[in-house]
């Protein structure tokens, strides 16, 4: 079989999306010299549509999923946090790239970290991941919902609008914005999300000259850790914005994976870690999310209607 001769990306059309796509170009070119990869923009602006909805959301990533299936590109290209995990049929996961710090950070006013914050301090989450952890570690603060890219919600933080801002670091980095960061929160703050800090290149399951071209600049540790935080997510039946985090982490042959469930509240939080090999990603998986679910996950997930 041969490499395909040339390769049609996309992404969405947001300025972190392309930051992304250009990302996976130039490692696609460096795997692939004599590929012809080709950038596509034109025809994926609107979903069905409906300008409003934004980047990333479910709305625009169903729409990109069916460009794609719909011959429209090769392969497309996300951040793997915001995947479901259960795609369409007839697409692939072709590759995850390299992972980028996982972890979440915080951005705020005076480069306060998350203890120096004032008494009821303002922090923009949009995530109820984050809001419901950090309410966990300090209940007081004031948790503000805000649309926008990255760089406006950074200006708000700096313009005195908010306090703080939680961000993910693999997308503070792509930006090169990481002189901006006061705190990096680890898994005892705030767990991340699934996938968080890697990008998923998508295929068509029939396509094997994608495949195979994608193939490549896939990053073996980096899919192991992220088919183990999927295989937990779709143990629990999580596939909407719920207070769920899981980070799968590799050394050697060995793979430990911590994941929790809270309240948005933060009145709760399970948090669990198990370990195990490399080769066992989804038994993981499903293993960390029994434990959680005995250790009180199941009534927490009932009273939020999410099982």
């Amino acid at each position: 079989m041969t490499t395909a001769t040339r390769c049609r990306i996309a992404s969405d059309l947001d300025y972190l999306s392309k930051i992304q796509l250009e990302e996976v170009s130039r490692t696609l070119k460096e795997q692939h010299p004599k590929l012809a990869v080709e950038l596509v923009e034109d025809g994926i602006g609107d979903t069905a549509g409906n300008t409003d909805d934004l980047p990333n959301s479910p709305a625009r990533i169903a729409f990109l999923m069916n460009q794609l299936l719909g011959g429209k590109f090769d392969a497309l290209v996300l951040n793997a946090a915001h995947l479901p995990t259960k795609l369409p049929d007839g697409l692939a996961i072709g590759a995850i790239t390299n992972r980028l710090t996982p972890y979440d950070v915080l951005i705020s006013t005076n480069d306060c970290i998350l203890d120096e914050l004032p008494e009821s301090a303002t922090v923009i989450a949009n995530d109820v991941r984050r809001e419901a952890q950090l309410l966990y570690y300090r209940s007081d603060l004031k948790m503000v919902r805000a649309k926008g890219s990255i760089d406006s919600l950074i200006q708000k933080v700096k313009n005195g609008k908010v306090d703080a801002a939680v961000l993910a670091a693999g997308d503070v980095e792509r930006l090169q914005k990481q002189d901006y960061v006061a705190d990096f929160l680890n898994c005892s703050i705030c767990i991340p999300a699934a996938g968080q800090g890697s990008l998923a290149v998508q295929v068509r399951s029939d396509d094997e000259q994608a495949k195979k071209s994608i193939r490549a600049i896939s990053d073996r540790a980096s899919f192991a850790e992220i088919t183990a935080e999927w295989a937990f997510l779709d143990f629990l039946g999580i596939h909407v914005d719920a207070p769920v985090g899981v980070l799968g982490s590799i050394e050697g042959n060995k793979l430990e994976l911590e994941g929790m469930v809270a309240l948005p509240d933060g009145r709760e939080r399970i948090r669990e870690i198990v370990k195990g090999s490399v080769g066992h990603e989804v038994e993981l998986g499903e293993r960390l999310a029994m434990e959680i679910l005995e250790a009180g996950g199941k009534t927490m997930l009932q009273e939020l209607n999410l099982l």
